[in-house]
């Protein structure tokens, strides 16, 4: 049995050291994640990377290759990523970080217990760390999924807007590439600043909105950004008329916004009902217990 055990400890180490080793080693950089870099805009850089940045920048490194040597793929939530402005270094970070302090939390809850003389059982401490960690190593994904859907709520608010000040535009007499541009410089915020940004890209780099839009819609996974390039792509190679269906899009768009706050008012109305049933229990109980025990202790068995 002691073989055993020194057996699974050494193996343990030594999967550890490896671990260590590979996320330590500087690995290549995948083609896909260059080819994103470079269709990526470039971001103007006005102070100088301070030491705590490259400091931070390079733990970041390490983290996303020891999640990688490890077989986590962080890919998967390139969508996201893009949406809320993340690299993949400071989510892993994040993702180890908080996977450390729930490891620790309980340890030294459970140390500052043993120094008071109140000794808590070892295997109770080792679930509830073993639960903190996993906790705090999964957190950083949950807030990461529901800033990424408030963003897409907030663009899809932001798109059905754009496209009323298109349609606006084109009722004047204005171009689609014209109405396009110029419904992108009327607005404010980050959807619309978005949308500007990858007309700007298409304009110096010689590309046409409609295709731009639809490689925005791929980096940011909005269906309705693809759906629009799609119509505008068909104004603009056979001369369709853009208008109706744009008002159409508009249209949906603020369907799906209403459909959408209605059910979340009526989730938090069903939410509601549930501290007032709890407190309704409790009111009953507290009226209860007295005539309970007393029912209790008479029918109960006399000396």
């Amino acid at each position: 049995m002691t073989t055993l055990v020194m057996v699974i400890l050494g193996a343990g180490i030594g999967a550890g050291v490896l671990l260590c080793i590979r996320a330590l080693t500087p690995r290549p950089v995948p083609i896909d994640s260059l080819l994103a870099g470079l269709d990526r805009p470039g971001r103007a850089v006005t102070e100088p990377i301070g030491p705590s940045e490259a400091a931070s920048d390079h733990l970041g490194r390490v983290a996303r290759r020891t999640l990688e040597a490890a077989g986590l793929n962080l890919g998967a939530n390139r969508h996201d990523f893009e949406l809320v402005d993340r690299t993949t270094e400071r989510h892993a970070l994040d993702k180890l970080m908080g996977g450390v302090a729930g490891l620790l939390v309980p340890n030294l809850a459970a140390l500052a217990l043993t120094t008071m003389g109140i000794g808590p059982p070892l295997g109770l401490v080792a679930v509830l760390s073993l639960g903190t960690a996993a906790l705090g190593f999964l957190m950083p994904d949950f807030l990461l999924r529901d800033e990424a859907e408030k963003r897409r709520r907030a663009f899809r608010h932001a798109l059905s807007s754009y496209l009323d000040l298109v349609n606006v535009l084109l009722a004047g007499g204005a171009g689609i590439e014209t109405a396009l541009y110029a419904a992108a410089d009327a607005g404010d915020g980050w959807g619309y600043q978005t949308i500007r940004g990858a007309l700007r890209r298409a304009r110096l780099t010689g590309q046409s909105p409609w295709d731009t839009f639809a490689v925005l819609a791929d980096d940011l996974g909005i269906n309705e950004l693809a759906e629009l390039a799609a119509n505008v792509s068909l104004a603009g190679s056979h001369g369709a008329r853009i208008r109706a269906s744009l008002a159409a899009k508009a249209d949906t768009l603020r369907g799906h916004q209403v459909a959408e706050t209605e059910a979340a008012a009526e989730a938090a109305t069903e939410r509601m009902t549930i501290p007032v049933a709890v407190l309704l229990l409790g009111f009953l109980l507290f009226i209860a217990y007295p005539a309970v025990s007393q029912i209790t202790s008479i029918s109960g068995p006399q000396p």
